[in-house]
């Protein structure tokens, strides 16, 4: 398990075989900001928003740029999701988990850096989603009398529905870390990505 903020911009690929131990072999997806699982393949999955493994020479990857990269592993499978408010309000949480077919109990999740609830101001309708598939406490008043959303916090929750009890967060917030990691609500367009990425290691722990 890796979260990789800024770096030199490489291809997706060759940016995470910078990454990867030897032997390992990338997945990745063309992210849509959807609920769809795929079964990961070598390369390119396809068009979703989370891939699922039971082959310990995958290492499966997703990007971000304030999103929130979830990474997950149990009883010799491995899951990597790219959750954003459209994902979280779709059910790609409970998807993934679902798509893995084990006890939620036997699995490990990883929430990674995403915008943090201090710079996540939307509207009140994308409020509204988020917390009907989470909880009322991932929204709250902003300082302009928006919302402001807590991403990672809806994912927690939704893991939580899952039964997944076991999970660890890095709350970083992406918008406020310039020099950690990219984020496309402070560089627009020109933000480049975080990569998250999960293998087995060798002897079958997750690495």
């Amino acid at each position: 398990m890796r979260f990789a903020g800024k770096g030199p911009r490489l291809a997706l690929p060759e940016a995470a075989r910078l990454l990867l131990p030897a032997g390992r072999t990338p997945v990745w997806l063309r992210q849509v900001h959807g609920r769809t699982v795929l079964a990961a393949r070598a390369g390119c999955a396809g068009e979703g928003d989370a891939v699922v493994s039971r082959d310990g020479r995958h290492a499966l990857v997703v990007a971000t740029a304030d999103c929130v990269p979830v990474l997950l592993a149990g009883d010799g499978v491995i899951a990597a999701a790219h959750a954003g408010w459209r994902g979280i309000a779709a059910g790609v949480v409970a998807a993934t988990v679902a798509r893995m077919a084990v006890p939620g109990a036997s699995i490990v999740a990883w929430i990674g850096p995403a915008i943090g609830p201090c710079c996540y101001e939307v509207g009140e309708d994308v409020a509204a989603r988020v917390v009907a598939a989470s909880a009322p406490d991932v929204a709250r008043p902003g300082p302009r009398g928006r919302p402001h959303l807590d991403l990672p916090a809806a994912v927690a929750r939704q893991l939580a529905s899952a039964g997944v009890r076991r999970v660890r967060r890095l709350d970083d917030c992406t918008r406020c870390r310039p020099e950690r990691w990219w984020s496309y609500r402070r560089e627009g367009r020109g933000a480049g990505r975080n990569l998250a990425l999960i293998c087995r290691a060798a002897g079958g722990s997750e690495g």
